[in-house]
């Protein structure tokens, strides 16, 4: 086996190795059973020391594509998970895609464009096990329990983490949740009952649809388009419905990736003030802008504290960590505490701790100056793809920040039978119908950017192209209309 690495690349020598055999073994020039050579052969092969061979294998083996067994050698993995071989799409729902894109991500040759997540190679994996080294020598106070509402130290950094966002808190209007999940969670369990009504824009994130539906709350969409949320039908929404709350993604919104405009912001605000109902904003995406500085979050324009914060550094640091936090009232975050103590009594003190002197030694700053350039990169990567492969009368969305596009098919495309023909295919997309509260008007597909490299997003938007041009060569398709509003619904 003949590889080689280039030193002037800007990538580390180990992900180069693992990266081009995961390459050999999707295109099967590797197949099931192969011996691939010992580290010390490979290391004198390419040049490179043997700790960097040892740490290419090694993420091999976590990602499931080789076996490793002491005095055999290492070899690769059987594919058992094969993706013909596994069954998905059981239940397209956004319970069963949320089941769905976890098992996916861990398909040893899937090209998974259905996870908006953050790229593991991107994870700053050195500097956080400083942080947790210093954390675990700041005494007990982070190796015991913490208070519900989260450590101290951590929110006093959060609020000015925040204020960047344009969100002015203290430490006490701010409560640590094991990421956004937990915290639309509390929300839901805080702010309604079962059978109450919620307002949600349609399309909408499916984490949220799934944990309001699992509150048994009712779910009533608002129409997007490419400048957010539609908030002329806001408010008919509201006299008929009377809504505990509304849930919105201004920034970067998922799945389409557009943001609302500053006329929609200010019409919103207004609408939502006139009738006291709660806005809970989530903005995990607003630290991953791509072209200049990201729209201020909408909280920051909120006269009357109406708007429920909502974040978490899962999209731009480490999922795993299971870090989020959420900015309100001083008298909204103490009955929010309380209820998180009766769920889990708090979040773990360690991790908050760790994550404080991370962003205090600024190492989060440095980071997400690293990591917007290589996801800009991927995203323009994937738009260029689908300009080149996909039938010319689609449309997508062209996000200025996030992990997502937006895709518009035609209305005659079944989005089931093009995922399981694309899945037998080893490629991965999110289908539209699950993002949606109530029954979409057309199809759609989500295709999320972030965590494959440019030659896997390429290979599989080549792969969806060809699926597409099979199944819309025996349909008449309708054109969509070419301007600058670009439906979503």
């Amino acid at each position: 086996m003949h590889l080689t690495v280039d030193r002037s690349a800007g990538i580390p020598l180990y992900e180069q190795i693992a990266r081009e055999i995961q390459r050999r073994i999707r295109n099967g020039s590797l197949p099931p059973g192969t011996r691939l050579p010992t580290v010390r052969d490979l290391a004198r092969q390419l040049g490179v020391t043997r700790l960097t061979v040892h740490s290419a294998y090694g993420e091999l083996q976590s990602g499931g594509w080789v076996e490793a067994t002491v005095g055999r050698g290492t070899f690769v993995a059987p594919q058992i998970g094969a993706p013909g071989e596994l069954e998905f799409g059981r239940e397209l729902s956004a319970r069963g895609l949320l089941g769905d894109m976890v098992r996916m991500a861990q398909v040893p040759g899937m090209r998974s464009l259905a996870m908006a997540d953050a790229a593991p190679e991107f994870y700053p994996t050195r500097e956080f096990g400083k942080a947790l080294e210093e954390a675990l020598g700041s005494g007990p106070a982070a190796l015991g329990y913490t208070v519900a509402q989260g450590d101290p130290q951590l929110r006093t950094v959060l609020a000015d983490l925040v204020a960047e966002r344009g969100v002015s808190a203290s430490p006490d209007e701010i409560l640590i949740t094991a990421g956004v999940t937990q915290g639309l969670a509390l929300l839901a369990r805080t702010l309604a009952q079962p059978g109450d009504v919620v307002l949600v824009e349609q399309p909408t994130y499916l984490g949220a649809l799934n944990v309001f539906g699992n509150h048994g709350l009712r779910l009533i969409g608002v129409p997007l388009d490419s400048h957010g949320m539609i908030v002329d039908e806001l408010e008919a929404h509201i006299v008929a419905y009377r809504p505990r709350f509304i849930y919105t993604i201004p920034a970067f919104q998922n799945p389409s990736g557009v943001c609302m405009s500053p006329e929609r912001r200010r019409a919103l605000l207004e609408i939502a003030g006139r009738y006291r109902v709660p806005v809970v904003e989530d903005d995990i995406y607003g630290l991953l802008a791509y072209e200049g500085p990201a729209p201020q979050a909408l909280k920051h324009d909120d006269p009357g504290d109406l708007v429920i914060y909502v974040s978490s550094l899962s999209k731009t640091l480490l999922p795993g960590a299971r870090l989020g936090y959420i900015v309100a009232t001083p008298n909204l975050i103490c009955h929010l505490a309380e209820t998180k103590q009766a769920y889990d009594l708090c979040s773990p003190a360690l991790l908050q701790r760790a994550l404080a002197i991370f962003i205090q030694h600024g190492w989060l700053a440095s980071h997400i100056r690293r990591i917007i350039p290589r996801y800009r990169e991927r995203r323009d990567v994937l738009l260029d793809a689908m300009a080149r492969s996909f039938p010319s009368n689609l449309r997508w969305t062209e996000p200025l920040g996030g992990f997502c596009s937006w895709v518009m098919l035609p209305p005659d495309i079944s989005t089931t039978d093009l995922y399981l023909a694309a899945i037998e295919r080893g490629v991965a997309f999110a289908p539209g119908d699950v993002f949606f509260a109530n029954a979409p008007q057309r199809p759609h597909m989500r295709l999320s950017f972030s965590s494959q490299q440019p030659d896997v997003i390429r290979e599989a938007v080549g792969i969806l192209g060809e699926l597409l041009g099979t199944h819309l060569v025996r349909r008449t398709l309708t054109r969509l209309p070419a301007n600058d509003m670009l439906p979503l619904v």
